[in-house]
This record gives C-alpha cells, sequence and structure tokens, in this order.
C-alpha cells in the first residue's frame, strides 16, 4: 500500500527518477593483468556509470583526475562510478594502489 502510495504522490508531482537512472552503464573489469577493456568508447555528451568488478584479491581504487572520481574496491568486490556528460576526447582512469594499471575512455562525437 505504501509503495502505491508512492508510485501516485511521484507521478501526480512531478518526481522522477535520480540523473544516475538514466546513464549508459560501462562494465569494466579488473584483473590481476591489468583493465579489461583498457579503452571504453562513448559518445560524446554522454553521462555514464562504470560499474567496476575488481576480480583480484587486493583492494584498489579507480581514480580519475579527468573525470573527477574516486572509489575504493575491496577484493572480489563491486563498485559504480557516475560521470559525465562529456565532451570529445580523451580521459584517463587508474587503479590508484598498482603501478602502470590504467585505461582510457575514449569520447567521439555522434
Amino acid at each position: 500500500m505504501l509503495l502505491r502510495c508512492f508510485l501516485l504522490v511521484s507521478v501526480f508531482s512531478g518526481v522522477c527518477l535520480p540523473a544516475y537512472a538514466e546513464r549508459l552503464i560501462i562494465p569494466l573489469e579488473l584483473t590481476p593483468n591489468g583493465f579489461l577493456p583498457k579503452q571504453l568508447h562513448i559518445p560524446a555528451n554522454t553521462r555514464i556509470q562504470i560499474k567496476l568488478n575488481n576480480n583480484t584479491k587486493k583492494v584498489a581504487e579507480l581514480e580519475s583526475y579527468d573525470m573527477k572520481f574516486e572509489k575504493i574496491a575491496v577484493p572480489n568486490g563491486h563498485i559504480s562510478v557516475f560521470t559525465g556528460p562529456l565532451k570529445a576526447g580523451k580521459y584517463t582512469f587508474f587503479n590508484d594502489y598498482a603501478s602502470n594499471v590504467a585505461g582510457t575512455v575514449i569520447v567521439k562525437k555522434p
């Protein structure tokens, strides 16, 4: 009953889903050898959610200065980071807890 009331209030009051619900979801995996894939390709002006699966036995930190996110992932854990909309260009992300473990997001104009 409570859920039904919430849905009715939401519909008639103009309340909408949070902005992150409308994002392009991009899967990313961290292995002992690095990120898979190493390059992510998205269209310009798109909001994204990167869903990282940390398939290692070590704590990792998915970080990007360019895209302004930083989040810890426990061993064999899952995290999500949100960014965008991004302009055309190349953006980097990395595991701050390991040297030489990095990837890129390539954003292209449609």
